[in-house]
């Protein structure tokens, strides 16, 4: 792969490959919704399609840099070039969502019922979620940490779920672009070879039954019991009608209403 020039955005520099006339490429996600996973087989596949991949929303979290400093900064449209992969988004890049490689390019959403999602995020905030070594990311992370740990998941769900909310909806300025595709982690993540295989094609990229095989032997992991101190900790679907109660589900079926029917999912009892 040809060398990378490095750019800076926000104070966290990046490898950006230049002068590639391929398009760009883009991976979109929401927390808790299996994005570091997608996010870990799409950079596998960009390596054996010679594309280079580049974890904006990563890299500044580790270096501290909280989400609303870099979300509308216009700055990061400078990181964008054809030949790359951009991707660690756990939120919308809204500084990008017009521009016009994004909208030349071939780019990903991958989603999950949000109830689900809360859930999840309960978990991994009480005990598996990464701190940053330092700055505001750092403060926040600790600051959601120790709101988990003092709730029982019901009310953090209740308390969270607005926020979650807001992070769904952000993504409404992305849905209208025709060459974004959306996939749901309930398919995308239990059968993560069809999904593979399937974002090759949406990319226009190529992976060999060999290769598709190669990255399931560590990406597919689905725990045998629930571990909840781990990252990976049961991924099967349905789990906040285990773990929620009925009148906890309907309230979060009332803030997430819009949420559900944009995205596909359906209301308690539907």
């Amino acid at each position: 792969m040809p060398d990378l020039a490095t750019l800076t955005f926000a104070g966290a520099s990046f490898g950006i490959r230049r002068d590639d006339p391929r398009p760009a490429w883009f991976l979109f996600g929401v927390r808790k919704s299996g994005s570091s996973i997608m996010n870990a087989m799409g950079a596998a596949l960009a390596g054996m399609n010679g594309v280079n991949y580049v974890d904006v929303a990563g890299k500044l979290f580790e270096t501290g840099v909280a989400v609303p400093a870099w979300q509308r900064d216009p700055g990061m449209g400078a990181l964008l070039a054809g030949g790359n992969l951009y991707g660690g988004f756990r939120n919308a890049p809204l500084a990008i969502a017009g521009h016009p490689l994004l909208r030349a390019g071939r780019a990903a959403l991958l989603v999950r019922d949000p109830r689900d999602a809360l859930v999840s995020e309960y978990f991994s905030n009480a005990y598996s979620h990464s701190v940053p070594a330092g700055g505001e990311a750092r403060d926040l992370m600790l600051e959601q940490r120790a709101t988990a740990l003092r709730a029982p998941v019901a009310e953090y769900v209740r308390r969270m779920a607005p926020a979650l909310r807001e992070t769904l909806r952000e993504y409404r300025p992305f849905l209208g672009n025709p060459n974004l595709k959306l996939y749901r982690y309930e398919s995308a993540i239990i059968d993560k070879g069809a999904f593979l295989r399937d974002l090759c094609e949406h990319f226009g990229w190529t992976a060999t039954d060999h290769q598709i095989s190669l990255i399931l032997g560590w990406a597919d992991v689905i725990p045998a019991e629930e571990n909840p101190t781990r990252f990976v900790r049961k991924v099967v679907p349905g789990d906040h009608r285990e773990k929620l109660d009925p009148a906890t589900i309907d309230a979060l079926d009332g803030i997430l209403a819009e949420e559900l029917r944009l995205f596909g999912y359906a209301p308690h009892g539907a």
